[in-house]
């Protein structure tokens, strides 16, 4: 039987489009979005950042100037805080607030990562995408934290999905200024990064330029001057107020970024990282990229072509990180639905027994071996010296059973009628371990509270009462104002006061933040407060 058969062939259609996959969908997003534990804390770069500076537009009514303790810093753009200091107007500062909009657009790019699904692939292959991009782990972690990367991926999956329309819907022009106006509003949130987005679209645009002529699309440019008057917006009222120092941080350190690897992580750092972070979906992505050149799925040039530059292009990027691959992930996640279907088939059809067996049983002893060593963690809690081990070990008995479900599937379905039948959920199987594992990992804290210990400290006495009631200054002399313990505790004091390297500045009586190498710069009398990590509360005589 040729290859070809082995696929659903079944094509999007408009007219049988129901809202039922996206009530669906929204169902298996949604309720790991709203999963949190009782107690929430910020990571301190970039997410503390962030979240700072957008609370400090809220205070100041100051929407232009990107500051830190009252100094410019312009050194990015200024589109994750403006996000996040509207979520703050609407519902207070908080670390909720501070983190909804990147689970806005976690949603939204699951429900567009099945839209451009069912255009490019089959209607099966589009929603197995869509939800194996909210079961892929370091995709739901970065959907929970106040940073750029998850709105900036949603922006270009609506900007695909817009040239997308923009082949066959009657409003040609407004689709495509659509697709222009993502671009202008991505630089805003992530400057010229979204230049290797572009770059990626580069094949899909030229090579199958005759068939949708999006290039010759007036709308197209029009979108993307009017996406980029934000951005242009911002950095002349910058430039007005602040000179050349604004473009000089902004562009001198993306600059630098291209030309050094300030992590150090090599070349290969994509080849082990991606793999490890999105268990198991980029393995399955592998095959799924041979399958997808061999289908009859048109559009070819997009779904394939456009994940595979973009991997080049950051591979390229002489810095790399953790979040810049986000951006790959809606599409490995339809590759890896790819797979999945294609395995569901054979499942079915009875067709590469062994195949189907061996990957059965592999995912079932991963299970087995994950239920373990969870069981074990909770009954010998000594044999592991781990703080608050009973959360790893809830944390692997679910992804293990789990993955466990597509063995009883099986055992259960032993003739071809039964197997027809339960394909549905031997292919959910898959999907059930990293979904539970990723909702224990939201309801133990184990992501959302990332740093307990600032947040509590200045929440319960000694420091509560005096941290409310009084702006407290911070001394700048030997730790910078973007060291970690720094960024959480500005967050974390409910009244910042100012920054200064001279402590006699301040009026007597006044409180201030005083690193511990600081300590003894400081008079004798200086009465200390309390201590969080290494800075000390200070009240001068």
């Amino acid at each position: 039987m040729p290859l070809s058969s082995s696929f659903t062939t079944q094509r999007f259609s408009p007219g049988k489009s129901t809202l039922a996959p996206y009530l669906g969908l929204s169902l298996w997003v949604g309720l790991l979005l709203l999963l949190r534990g009782p107690l929430q804390s910020l990571m301190p770069h970039d997410e503390g950042w962030y979240a700072q500076q957008a609370r400090w537009i809220v205070e100041t009514g100051d929407w232009v100037t990107q500051q830190w303790w009252g100094a410019p810093v312009h050194d990015r753009m200024m589109g994750i805080q403006w996000l996040i200091a509207a979520s703050y107007k609407l519902f207070g500062v908080s670390e909720w607030s501070a983190r909804l909009p990147g689970a806005i657009a976690s949603w939204g790019a699951v429900m567009l990562t099945y839209a451009i699904g069912l255009r490019c692939l089959t209607p099966a292959i589009a929603l197995w995408g869509a939800a194996i991009l909210a079961a892929t782990p370091i995709w739901m972690q970065a959907s929970r934290l106040a940073i750029q990367d998850v709105p900036l991926t949603a922006l270009e999956l609506l900007g695909i999905w817009a040239l997308l329309q923009a082949e066959t819907r009657p409003g040609r022009l407004g689709w495509g200024f659509l697709a222009g106006c993502t671009v202008g509003l991505g630089f805003m949130l992530k400057s010229i990064m979204v230049i290797p987005v572009v770059m990626a679209l580069g094949p899909y645009l030229v090579l199958e330029h005759r068939r949708h002529r999006h290039l010759l699309n007036p709308g197209l440019y029009l979108g993307l001057v009017v996406g980029l008057v934000p951005a242009i917006a911002w950095l002349a009222l910058s430039v007005q107020r602040y000179g050349t120092l604004p473009l000089e941080r902004t562009f001198g350190l993306l600059v630098n970024l291209a030309q050094e690897d300030f992590h150090n992580v090599g070349p290969l750092y994509y080849f082990w990282n991606i793999p490890l972070n999105a268990f198991p979906w980029p393995l399955l992505a592998v095959p799924g990229v041979w399958l997808g050149w061999q289908s009859p799925y048109p559009r070819k040039a997009l779904w394939l072509g456009y994940p595979l530059v973009l991997f080049t292009l950051l591979t390229l990027f002489k810095t790399r990180t953790w979040y810049y691959p986000l951006q790959l992930l809606p599409f490995v996640a339809l590759l890896a639905a790819l797979t999945l279907t294609t395995l569901g088939t054979l499942y079915r059809t009875g067709r590469r027994r062994r195949l189907v067996a061996g990957l059965t049983y592999l995912l079932a002893a991963i299970g087995a071996v994950l239920v373990g060593a969870g069981i074990v963690a909770l009954l010998r809690p000594q044999w592991i010296a781990v703080e608050g081990l009973w959360r790893y070990a809830l944390l692997a008995i679910a992804a293990g059973l789990g993955w466990r479900v597509p063995l009883g599937v099986c055992w259960r379905s032993r003739t071809q009628s039964r197997r027809a039948e339960s394909a549905p959920l031997w292919q959910a199987g898959w999907l059930l371990g990293p979904w539970l594992a990723i909702a224990l990992l939201y309801t133990t804290g184990l992501w959302g509270n990332y740093n307990p210990d600032v947040k509590l400290a200045l929440s319960t006495p000694p420091l509560q009462e005096i941290v409310a009631n009084n702006p407290v200054n911070i001394l700048t002399n030997s730790i910078s104002l973007g060291d970690e313990d720094a960024v959480l505790l500005t967050f974390y004091t409910p009244q910042p006061g100012i920054a200064t390297d001279r402590w006699q500045t301040l009026a007597p009586g006044s409180y201030i933040w005083v690193a511990v190498p600081d300590l003894e710069t400081l008079p004798a009398e200086a009465t200390r407060l309390g201590q969080v990590r290494d800075w000390v509360l200070v009240q001068l005589p």
